[in-house]
């Protein structure tokens, strides 16, 4: 019952992907470069190994202004490493960042080399290389639609599978790999073990091991929505299954040119949109948040591969909502 909401992944310089996957965007450019050796995922392992530090360790800190402060947070909040991030979380990634300049004809990253910096591009421009292809983008600063590279080789400690060289003066922020790891390998840790938890009071996931509730929590995205807001509607395809975390949602259908309420209100530990992806149908009613709601959300391709074996008991939702529609329609 979803609108389609494809969730664009970034393009990183060093480890584009081609992975065919009808929920990601890629774009004509990042489908000219080679797909790198780990896939990527919605969710997932977010790191290839866990860093390990000294129990004394501390993140650096280099000075800045306010203005510099508010420039960067607002640079990284729309990178979906970083989104989730509490305020916490985003102060020492900011603190940690350190400024640096570079001149034209400067190759900022080479391809090949070990990736030991995330950058995040203040003033200036870039173009990334990649051999055997050419240029396949540019980088811009803060304003750009993408003003950041270099994050994938500190994930999966891959060597950069680019270069990125600057076409003119460029000011950029790095942000060290131990500093970077350790703090998106907290709150992967910290959201899993929420998610686990959350699942494990949700009645039609009790079948599931725990090995596989897991295996959700990581797949699992949220996705909030103020009251009022409809969250799917009726005819659209089906992309998405929802759990929801919090708030209340209620669903609707159109019955003799009236939207009528066909279920009782849903809350925490709650689902919907499962019958669409079920029987490949598009959506049978609306989706609508009654109060400020944030649900979990699973894309298609995971709910079939992870849900598949609770089809017999999600349907049993088929009978009761099927029961709702025929109420609704001898009352009115």
């Amino acid at each position: 019952m979803s609108e389609e909401k494809n969730e664009e992944i970034p393009y990183d310089s060093d480890a584009p992907s081609t992975e065919d996957d009808s929920d990601d965007y890629i774009d004509e450019e990042e489908s000219k470069v080679p797909a790198p050796v780990i896939k990527k995922g919605r969710r997932g392992t977010v790191m290839a190994a866990a860093v390990t530090v000294a129990a004394d360790w501390a993140p650096p800190v280099y000075e800045k202004g306010d203005s510099e402060k508010a420039a960067l947070i607002d640079a990284v909040s729309k990178n979906v490493l970083f989104s989730e991030l509490a305020q916490a979380e985003l102060d020492v990634i900011i603190g940690a960042m350190k400024k640096l300049e570079y001149t034209k004809g400067d190759d900022i990253i080479k391809q090949g080399e070990e990736g030991d910096l995330f950058y995040v591009v203040e003033d200036g421009a870039c173009e990334i290389f990649v051999e055997g292809v050419g240029k396949v983008m540019d980088i811009g600063g803060f304003g750009s639609v993408r003003n950041f590279f270099g994050e994938l080789a500190l994930l999966y400690d891959a060597p950069r599978a680019a270069t990125v060289t600057a076409t003119g003066s460029v000011t950029a922020w790095g942000l060290d790999r131990v500093t970077f790891k350790k703090i998106l390998q907290d709150q992967t840790q910290k959201q899993r073990s929420l998610y686990k938890t959350f699942l494990e009071q949700v009645p039609v996931l009790q079948p599931l091991s725990v090995y596989e509730k897991l295996t959700i929590a990581d797949a699992m995205a949220p996705k909030t929505f103020p009251a009022g807001e409809n969250i799917i509607n009726e005819g659209d395809e089906g992309f998405e299954f929802y759990i929801v975390e919090s708030g209340e949602v209620i669903c609707t259908k159109n019955l003799d040119g009236k939207e009528t309420e066909v279920s009782d209100p849903l809350g925490p530990g709650d689902y919907f949109g499962e019958l669409s992806l079920i029987n490949n149908e598009n959506r049978a009613a609306s989706v609508k948040a009654v109060k400020d709601t944030t649900c979990l959300t699973i894309d298609r391709k995971t709910f079939k591969r992870l849900l598949g074996p609770l089809e017999s008991m999600l349907r049993e939702h088929e009978e009761l909502y099927s029961k709702y529609v025929e109420d609704a329609k001898t009352s009115s």
